[in-house]
């Protein structure tokens, strides 16, 4: 199955995950969450993997590399520079599911007097819909270039 392909698929899990969510913090919830994180991070894996397979020649090699490291790796490709970059804002897609998956996985500190604000489907689907822009926008490039 090439990249390409297998990134679709892993979007399509994301959303029919999203589906089951209640975000309701019970045990069975907290792992669906978590499984459309992982499927998001693995679709921008291989969509890193894809365009790294464009670039190769250009570029040191990325296979050992995480999903993140990846794309900050291609962040050196001049026509795909300023999008990529755009996503490691504090707004950017990149920001978005390492604040999530760490709202999921971290304990409440119940000595502090602040708001742990857990994660909302709104927040879920603003990183879905991040990622089909951002996905759909490097498409795009790439195949004017």
């Amino acid at each position: 199955m090439e990249y390409k392909e297998l990134s679709n698929l892993y979007i399509d899990l994301s959303e029919e995950i999203l589906k089951d969510i209640n975000f309701d913090s019970s045990s069975k919830d907290n792992q669906n969450q978590l499984l459309f994180i992982s499927c998001i991070e693995n679709s921008l894996d291989c969509d890193a993997n894809h365009i790294y397979e464009i670039f190769k020649n250009d570029l040191e090699s990325i296979e050992e590399l995480n999903f993140k490291s990846k794309w900050k790796r291609l962040m050196g490709i001049r026509t795909i520079e300023n999008i990529v970059y755009s996503e490691f804002d504090e707004d950017g897609l990149m920001s978005l599911l390492q604040d999530s998956k760490m709202r999921v996985i971290s304990v409440p500190d119940q000595n502090i007097i602040s708001s742990n604000k857990s994660n909302d489907l709104k927040k879920f689907s603003l990183i879905l819909n991040k990622y089909k822009t951002f996905n759909e926008l490097l498409r795009k490039i790439l195949d004017e270039c």
